[in-house]
């Protein structure tokens, strides 16, 4: 056989076993720490794909830090160290970034596949005298400082935006209204149960056991129709303030991701979707399925971006592009 046949033979085995060797070893990058909803969607995926045996084995590394800056510079820079390496992330990714907190954005990953919505939620200690969202509302109209609102990110970041949307709903004005941030939804959970904040806004998804354990009650959610394993708890809509707004988490590869890769990414993703086991995990978790992917999930990133952009311009957030 000649020689430059042989060559050839090899590259295609090779090419053949990386693909293979893919679709058997999956290594998932989370910024943040374990217990956050990151964490959660990635290794609640990450549990069902084994499980049905679209991957022989899952590694996950959680790298927390600099608002998750810090992961996504280790995944950018390493990723050429694991086998089909993957991003978890979520629509802070486009508030850090169009706040300046990292010089990276979406178009410096391949978009793979968005899996999840989590609707925001107000919840108060269960024994809170407030029956209801309205009653917030009431007590911020007449004093903004009389509710002290914790949330599990920074100023300006996604729990502060969805509380300020939500209250400029009510034709309140969020900035007067206390805001105290914490490191992670646990931390923030901590806080309202410790009397240090009187209401959370935070994930759904993150807040279900809570709500299961009556620890705390749900006053309203972002969602655009009530969600069943929170049936009782109205949305934002239906008390007349006209907001719907979800945190979507996904995946995403490396720049240069084979696109053979990428199928075989899909091509999994699919056959986890149609399982009963990823439905039980979104039932309990609270979360709506997500199936936007490849091309389709970096156009709706741009729209989700600018839809941001404007949102956090207006609130004063991020600083206005000077008109041309």
């Amino acid at each position: 056989m000649p020689t430059w046949l042989k060559l050839a033979l090899v590259a295609v085995t090779l090419c053949v076993w990386s693909v293979a060797t893919a679709a058997e070893r999956v290594h998932i990058v989370i910024p943040a720490g374990p217990g956050g909803g990151l964490d959660g969607t990635a290794r609640e995926a990450g549990r069902v794909l084994v499980e049905l045996g679209q991957v022989e084995r899952m590694s996950f590394e959680n790298v927390s830090g600099g608002g998750g800056g810090r992961a996504m510079a280790y995944f950018l820079e390493n990723a050429g160290r694991f086998d089909a390496p993957l991003l978890v992330n979520s629509t802070p990714l486009l508030v850090r970034s169009l706040q300046g907190v990292f010089p990276y954005g979406h178009r410096d990953l391949t978009p793979v596949a968005a899996l999840v919505a989590d609707y925001g939620v107000f919840v108060v200690r269960a024994d809170d005298a407030r029956a209801d969202w309205d009653a917030v509302l009431g007590s911020l109209g007449t004093n903004p400082r009389a509710v002290t609102v914790g949330g599990g990110s920074t100023r300006g970041s996604l729990d502060h935006i969805v509380l300020a949307m939500a209250l400029r709903a009510a034709d309140i004005d969020p900035l007067g209204v206390r805001y105290l941030p914490y490191d992670g939804g646990g931390k923030a959970m901590l806080a309202l149960l410790g009397g240090e904040v009187d209401l959370l806004s935070t994930g759904l998804g993150e807040t279900m056991a809570y709500i299961e354990a009556g620890e705390v009650r749900a006053l309203a959610v972002t969602s655009a129709h009530r969600i069943p394993a929170i049936a009782e708890v109205p949305t934002l809509t239906e008390l007349g303030h006209s907001l719907v707004f979800a945190n979507w988490r996904g995946l995403f590869g490396p720049p240069d991701m084979p696109a053979a890769v990428l199928e075989e990414h899909l091509r999994r993703l699919d056959a986890m979707r149609d399982s009963s086991a990823w439905q039980a995990v979104l039932e309990r978790r609270g979360w709506d399925g997500l199936d936007t992917t490849g091309d389709d999930f970096a156009a709706f990133l741009d729209a989700q971006e600018a839809e941001l952009r404007e949102i956090m311009e207006a609130l004063g957030f991020v600083q206005s592009r000077p008109e041309r």
